[in-house]
C-alpha cells in the first residue's frame, strides 16, 4: 500500500493525496450504491485502486477506482465496446467517484504465470484475446489514436539514447504511423500481466482504449520475460524466433511486428525517463531489437 501511495503521490501529488484521503469514503458510497461489502484491495496495486468485493446475491466482483477521470473514462468506453470479447466485463461505471465494477475472474491467472504453459502455448492465447478485440468493427473516432504515443518518440533527448537508436525510431515511426491500413480499436497495454484465466478462457483487462492496428497491439506481447532481459545475453535469435510465431497466429506481417515493437520498447523507454524511472530495460531490449529490423521473415 505504501508503493501505492507513493506511486500516486509522485504521478498527481496534491490532487492525488486529496484522493487518497477520500478513498474510505468512496468504497462507503460505494458499498452502499452497488450494494457490496467484504471489500479488499488487491496486494500489487500500482496506480489505481483495486479491490475485489462481495454482491448481496454472492456473486464476486472487482472495484477500481482512480484518481484520473480520462483514464477511467476511456477505460470504461473500451470495456464497453469490448462486451466481453476477449475482455473482462463492465457491470457498471460511476462517473462521480471515477469507479469501475468489474466482472471477477476464476480462477484470475495471469497469463505470465502460468507455469504449465509453453511460449508457445502463451502466443495462442495471446493471439486469440488479441484476434477477439480487433474482429468489433468501431466507428468512434473520439479514442485517442496512437499518433499521440508515439509523439514520445519525438520528445527523446536525454543522451542515455545513442543517436541511431533515435534516429532510427524516429524513421520507422513516421513509416509505420502513414501507412495503416486497417485500424482497429486496441487494448493498447496488452502484456501477458493484463491477461487473466476465467474458467478455460483468457481475457484482458485495463485497456487503454486506442486506435491503432493490430500488429500495434501485439507488440506490447512480453517478447522476453524480464528474467531473460536481466541476463544481459543477447537474445535477439530468440526475439526474430517469437515474433515469427506471433505474427503467424494473427496472419499479420513479421516485419511490421517487429517494427511496432522497436517503437513501443522506445515509447516506454521513454515513458520511464518521464516517470523519473530508469529505462535501462528497455533501452538493452531496443538495442537486441534494432539489428533485426532489417530482417526478411521467410514462412
Amino acid at each position: 500500500m505504501d508503493v501505492f501511495k507513493k506511486k500516486v503521490i509522485d504521478t498527481w501529488g496534491e490532487p492525488g493525496q486529496v484522493w487518497l484521503n477520500s478513498i474510505p469514503a468512496i468504497l462507503n458510497r460505494l458499498e452502499t450504491h452497488w450494494r457490496i461489502s467484504q471489500i479488499i484491495p488487491y496486494s500489487n496495486l500500482s496506480y489505481n485502486f483495486v479491490a475485489h468485493a462481495i454482491q448481496q446475491d454472492g456473486y464476486e466482483v472487482v472495484i477500481k477506482l482512480s484518481c484520473d477521470k480520462t483514464l477511467i473514462k476511456n477505460e470504461q468506453r473500451a470495456l464497453k465496446h469490448f462486451k466481453g470479447n476477449g475482455s473482462i466485463q463492465l457491470i457498471d461505471y460511476l462517473q462521480q467517484e471515477n469507479a469501475l465494477l468489474l466482472q471477477k475472474a476464476v480462477p484470475g491467472t495471469l497469463l505470465n504465470q502460468a507455469v504449465d504453459l509453453s511460449i508457445e502455448d502463451k502466443i495462442d492465447a495471446y493471439a486469440k484475446v488479441v484476434n477477439a478485440i480487433a474482429a468489433l468493427p468501431f466507428n468512434d473516432q473520439h479514442y485517442p489514436h496512437v499518433t499521440s504515443w508515439c509523439e514520445a518518440i519525438d520528445r527523446i533527448v536525454d543522451p542515455i539514447f545513442t543517436s541511431d537508436l533515435v534516429s532510427k525510431a524516429r524513421t520507422i515511426k513516421n513509416e509505420l504511423l502513414n501507412s495503416i491500413k486497417q485500424p482497429c480499436l486496441c487494448h493498447g497495454d496488452l502484456h501477458q500481466q493484463n491477461i487473466v484465466l476465467h474458467q478455460a478462457q483468457w481475457l484482458s483487462i485495463d485497456p487503454k482504449g486506442i486506435i491503432g492496428e493490430v500488429a500495434f497491439e501485439a507488440a506490447a506481447f512480453d517478447i522476453l520475460t524480464q528474467e531473460e532481459i536481466a541476463e544481459g545475453k543477447n537474445q535477439t535469435c530468440v526475439i526474430k524466433h517469437r515474433v515469427k510465431l506471433l505474427a503467424g497466429r494473427l496472419n499479420i506481417d513479421a516485419k511490421r511486428l517487429l517494427d511496432w515493437l522497436f517503437i513501443r520498447i522506445m515509447i516506454s523507454a521513454q515513458w520511464f525517463i518521464e516517470d523519473n524511472a530508469d529505462p535501462a530495460r528497455m533501452i538493452r531490449l531496443a538495442k537486441w531489437v534494432m539489428p533485426l529490423l532489417s530482417t526478411v521473415y521467410t514462412s
